[in-house]
């Protein structure tokens, strides 16, 4: 995108009047994003902002998947499972001849964290699945399914929140010294080595020969956090398993050679979240807290927006008066269109607000949609490292979100309001070239929450910032 200097508004006097150009759509392209320092501001328009709670989304397909349980004092219980399927690898599996199990280990790559981070231990258990998983494109499963799981443990593992911290661990050589290597953070899980042997080193050619065939028997894995170990608050944590090789089950076992020589070999049995083989499911308790209050309250506005990543709230967003905004004169440019909210002083401690807010509207079929600031094939699309913002901002503790094509197309009624959301999760729009690939990539990014000032929250009410200039 081309950005003009402030000392060249006037030759675009022509582009950008309000009720004279021909494409009022075109009012405020190519300005400079810093021009409100020569502009006039509106920050009192109003604007509509009611907490909405999200409904469910699919959870298969998505690019990290979430384990954890944490008790939030404002937002209640989360708690994050995994279901996962493994892969073969090449389609299928040989162990040659005579193999013996040494060791069957769970690789899961820490992808993030939130929560308490110092002061928390927690204890992940594995079961069997007593159901497929099936990784299948068109293939949907969603966070709050209830995954059918038998009882027998095959696994425990007590670990902190040392999601930053590298690994040292033995590296298997073929035909040579095992030494040894350092790998990035990961949560590594020794699973039972007898129910490795019985349900994989040890099926049938027939069953090791396709995935589908093997899935059918094997099922998958099921993670869970044991609630009455965790200490503290708890927390959250995040993992690649969309990545290819990332997440995987890696199998030590020993056969014989050709030339009847033993020795240890190693495979992998690859978590390939991107078809689907990974699942997370959500449980949130908000019972007896704020939050539900808030989601119960019938008033058109919300005071305090308590906003939670993991699908759980979101905000409908209104501007019922942006027409008035043409009563300030007929030669009106504006520059830039934002809509800001502040986080409440005091509830950014102990628990860090969400990294990012996201915008989106509906349709005239109610689905979710870019904005025009962020439609790759609008003229008016702001690219990166502009885009639209909403990041966090610790200095003034706020999220601004530019929608200045979204305001001017709605100012000059290019376009008709059928619903505006601000989420805090990342999402693929119907308007999106990759839409039918990917409707839920991202959904799990942000794991975190923020508590922002509504409509009448003294000090930190939410506003929609227009900078303006007026041409003589």
């Amino acid at each position: 995108m081309k950005f003009i200097k402030t000392g060249l508004l006037t030759m675009l006097v022509g582009l950008f009047i309000l009720g004279g150009c021909k494409d009022p759509s075109t009012i405020g392209l190519d300005i400079d994003p810093n021009i409100d320092i020569n502009s006039k501001l509106i920050d009192t328009s109003t604007v509509i902002a009611k907490l909405l709670k999200q409904d469910s989304v699919v959870a298969n397909g998505t690019n990290v998947s979430v384990l954890g349980y944490f008790k939030d004092p404002v937002f209640g219980t989360t708690t994050a499972g995994m279901a996962l399927a493994f892969s073969l690898p090449n389609g299928s599996i040989n162990f040659g001849t005579s193999p013996v199990l040494d060791s069957a280990v769970l690789v899961l790559p820490f992808k993030g964290f939130y929560g308490d981070s110092t002061n928390t231990n927690y204890t992940v258990e594995v079961r069997q699945l007593n159901e497929n998983l099936y990784a299948e494109p068109t293939l949907a499963y969603y966070n709050n399914k209830t995954w059918i799981t038998k009882s027998t443990l095959l696994a425990t593992k007590n670990f902190g929140a040392a999601y930053k911290d590298s690994l040292t661990i033995q590296d298997i050589v073929v035909a040579g010294k095992d030494t040894v290597k350092r790998v990035a953070p990961q949560l590594r899980i020794k699973i039972n080595s007898s129910f490795i042997t019985n349900n994989i080193i040890n099926l049938d050619s027939a069953t090791l020969s396709s995935n589908k065939a093997f899935n059918a028997l094997f099922k998958g894995l099921y993670l869970s956090i044991n609630k009455n170990t965790t200490t503290n608050n708890g927390g959250l944590f995040s993992f690649d398993t969309y990545t290819a090789g990332a997440a995987r089950l890696d199998l030590f076992y020993k056969n014989t050679s050709s030339a009847n020589v033993v020795d240890t070999v190693s495979k992998s049995l690859n978590i390939t979240g991107n078809v689907g083989n990974a699942v997370t499911a959500l449980n949130w308790d908000l019972s007896g807290t704020v939050v539900n209050t808030e989601l119960q309250n019938t008033a058109k506005n919300s005071d305090i927006l308590y906003l939670k990543g993991l699908t759980g709230t979101q905000l409908k967003v209104q501007f019922p008066y942006l027409n008035q905004i043409k009563n300030l004169g007929t030669n009106i440019v504006i520059n830039k269109a934002e809509l800001v909210f502040s986080v409440i002083s005091g509830t950014e401690t102990p628990y860090d607000p969400l990294n990012r807010l996201r915008i989106y509207k509906y349709d005239i079929a109610e689905r979710p949609t870019f904005i025009p600031d962020e439609t790759p094939f609008d003229p008016r699309f702001i690219a990166p490292p502009f885009s639209l913002g909403g990041f966090y901002n610790s200095a003034p503790k706020e999220y601004a979100i530019n929608m200045t094509g979204y305001i001017q197309d709605l100012i000059s009624g290019k376009t008709k309001d059928y619903g505006t959301f601000i989420t805090p999760n990342d999402y693929i729009a119907t308007n999106s070239s990759n839409y039918e690939i990917s409707k839920a990539a991202n959904v799990f990014s942000n794991l975190g929450r923020s508590v922002v000032g509504g409509v009448n929250t003294p000090n930190f009410k939410v506003k929609l910032r227009i900078y303006y200039t007026e041409q003589k």
